[in-house]
């Protein structure tokens, strides 16, 4: 950041400029403003007045001349303008900052998106970290399938990574979960040759290994570069953990990182959640080639879980669900905007990716505040049964088969919406025949904990759909509702807890 001075201060175009000027005016006489040099930047020089230093944070900025009662009225608003500016300097420096961790998400989340393969997930992270930090050596750890060794998947360097240093931490970042800086050569026993940067790799409640970065110029590591380095760290995980469970072939979805404390319950924000879900079922009576069902149990503090299903035309149903990021009203009326925009751009006949990419673009233009939603949108044609969906960062719905194999959506779609502008979504085809079901949720189900703070779990989810899956919908969605108040002992809801199921259930619409 550029040093401050009067004359950087009082520049003409600033209002700062104006403001002390304005005051010179009002005093009168001779009173003027010199920068350190001597040069005369505000008012009239008078060579016999007396002179008096302007400060700020133990920085002298210049002088002011004249009266000493006049001069010290000056000076007071020169240090105060000075103050703000600096407010203003370091705000624009967070702002950047910001920005840079903003593009990095964007960034490396469009690299490992498309990443299947642990060590080139590593190798990824690694070079965006390089890009961002300074480093002379790093490496990527990953536990082995059991959660135990920690074994080597990418690094640069000298050829001693794993860092000898990171051996005595390692255990201790794997059970706290926690990052950290090590800049002391002293502070721990190993022998130490530079400063030491690591980040855990953390997918929900598991930590599936360590990022890691040496400096050997000695330059100490910072609390900004602990922020970029758990930015990657967050990504990197995820993408690892998707690799694992690729490479293990198990298809179960990664638990959710827990939610923070919510506010206390707010009626408003209920009476908006539920004054826009649908509330009647059967919902379409008359239509015999489909069966739907829809349930939402708001928790404590009412965050912004939404569903809705309408018919474009006779031929085409839609569904949508999503989860608002935040609690209250603004996240209800945030889910709101989400919902209506959302039907606005569905009656256009467009692709449930060229929906959400529109309804993303208006948010983001129109965004007054950090929120943003994840959100699942299909289009079942109930005349072949072909579902085109897409999901914006949402949880991966459940496809239920009528012969009773089960499968994740995972594939399409993009980032949640209103996050940034210019984000690709991509759209995916699922046929569906006589009896297939498709299952949507919120995290609210597998995040429902009981009395020992274990998740439901997507497994348990997994499990009583598996055992369910002959019900109708109405049927399922109470099976599940009945598990969750097993496992929670009927305890409310931290997290609002959604559920929309659609079936397709004859070949054709009778006409």
């Amino acid at each position: 950041m550029a040093s401050l001075s009067l004359k950087t201060l009082l520049n003409p175009r600033s209002g700062a400029a104006a403001t002390v000027a304005s005051l010179l005016d009002a005093l009168g006489g001779s009173v003027s403003v010199q920068d350190m040099s001597g040069a005369r930047l505000l008012g009239a020089l008078d060579g016999h007045a007396g002179r008096m230093p302007v400060w700020f944070a133990d920085v002298q900025l210049g002088w002011v001349t004249g009266r000493p009662e006049a001069a010290g009225a000056v000076c007071s608003l020169l240090t105060h303008l000075a103050a703000r500016e600096a407010e203003k300097r370091a705000l624009a420096a967070e702002v950047l900052h910001l920005y840079r961790e903003v593009h990095l998400i964007e960034q490396l989340s469009e690299q490992l998106t498309a990443l299947f393969d642990i060590a080139t997930v590593g190798r990824s992270a690694l070079e965006q970290a390089r890009r961002l930090i300074a480093a002379s050596d790093g490496c990527v750890l990953v536990r082995d399938t059991d959660g135990g060794q920690l074994s080597e998947v990418a690094s640069f360097g000298d050829g001693e990574s794993p860092l000898p240093c990171l051996s005595p931490l390692a255990s201790a970042i794997l059970e706290r979960g926690v990052a950290g800086i090590v800049n002391d050569a002293g502070a721990q026993p190993s022998s130490r040759e530079f400063p030491l940067l690591y980040a855990p790799l953390r997918s929900g409640r598991r930590t599936v290994g360590i990022v890691a970065l040496g400096n050997a110029a000695g330059t100490p590591y910072t609390s900004a570069d602990l922020k970029l380095l758990n930015t990657i760290a967050l990504q990197t995980a995820a993408a690892i953990e998707n690799a694992i469970l690729c490479v293990e072939m198990v298809g179960a979805a990664r638990d959710r990182e827990q939610l923070a404390a919510l506010q206390k319950e707010l009626d408003t924000a209920r009476m908006i959640q539920h004054s826009l879900v649908p509330r009647v079922f059967p919902p379409f009576p008359e239509r015999t080639d489909f069966d739907l069902h829809a349930q939402m149990t708001s928790a404590r503090a009412v965050g912004g879980d939404f569903f809705d299903f309408f018919l474009i035309d006779d031929d085409r149903l839609a569904v949508v669900i999503g989860d608002v990021s935040g609690k209250g009203v603004p996240a209800a009326l945030y889910m709101a905007a989400v919902r209506t925009h959302i039907k606005i751009a569905a009656i256009k006949s467009i692709t449930p990716e060229e929906c959400l990419q529109a309804v993303n673009r208006v948010l983001v233009r129109e965004q007054v505040s950090s929120m943003f939603a994840t959100c699942f949108y299909g289009i079942l044609d109930t005349r072949n049964g072909e579902l085109r969906y897409c999901n914006a960062g949402h949880n991966p719905p459940w496809v239920l088969r009528a012969g009773g194999a089960m499968e994740s959506l995972t594939d399409a779609g993009g980032i949640p919406l209103g996050l940034m502008e210019r984000m690709p979504y991509t759209g995916g085809v699922l046929p569906m025949g006589a009896g297939d079901a498709l299952f949507l949720y919120t995290d609210g189900v597998p995040e429902a904990s009981n009395a020992g703070l274990d998740d439901f779990s997507d497994e348990r989810l997994a499990l009583t759909l598996r055992d369910g899956a002959r019900l109708d919908c109405r049927g399922l969605v109470d099976l599940v509702t009945q598990e969750l108040v097993t496992f929670t002992a009927g305890a409310q809801p931290s997290d609002d807890i959604t559920m929309l199921m659609v079936r397709r259930t004859a070949e054709n619409h009778p006409r």
